[in-house]
């Protein structure tokens, strides 16, 4: 477990090095995308049933990730037909399964490429396979 941890930690500080920053080509920015996310799976794993973890974008353009745990933060900005995240920082987070939640989010917003609308939500996906699923957050 540590060294899944460590492999995450490490691919996250690598890709950020790397990439600086995270771009989903072919999203066409609408209203639709301003709002609150519910993260509902990650690399195939079920989140539907466990603690929340939802993702805000906002019009100032910032992102911020909350659960009952703690909060990351980054920068989103939208060019032609794409979406930036940019210094996405991990929150302090303790709470083991949690923050394991927290640092999969962050590498498959960091692993994924491509991006899907559809009805129910929005669909992250790396080499044609979802990583995340996020769907409207009802408030």
């Amino acid at each position: 477990m540590f060294k899944r941890i460590a492999t995450t930690i490490a691919t996250l500080v690598f890709t950020y090095a790397v990439l600086g920053s995270v771009v989903y080509p072919g999203l066409s920015l609408s209203s639709r995308l301003l709002g609150r996310w519910r993260v509902v799976q990650v690399f195939g794993s079920d989140l539907s049933r466990s603690l929340p973890l939802v993702i805000e974008l906002d019009k100032s353009g910032n992102v911020i990730g909350r659960s009952k745990c703690g909060t990351f933060t980054g920068r989103w900005s939208t060019g032609r037909d794409q979406v930036r995240f940019q210094g996405l920082v991990p929150s302090a987070c303790n709470c083991g399964e949690m923050r394991m939640v927290e640092q999969k989010v962050i590498a498959a917003m960091g692993a994924a490429r491509e991006t899907r609308i559809e009805k129910n939500g929005v669909v992250l996906m790396q080499d044609g396979k979802a990583v995340v699923l996020l769907v409207p957050q009802i408030t």
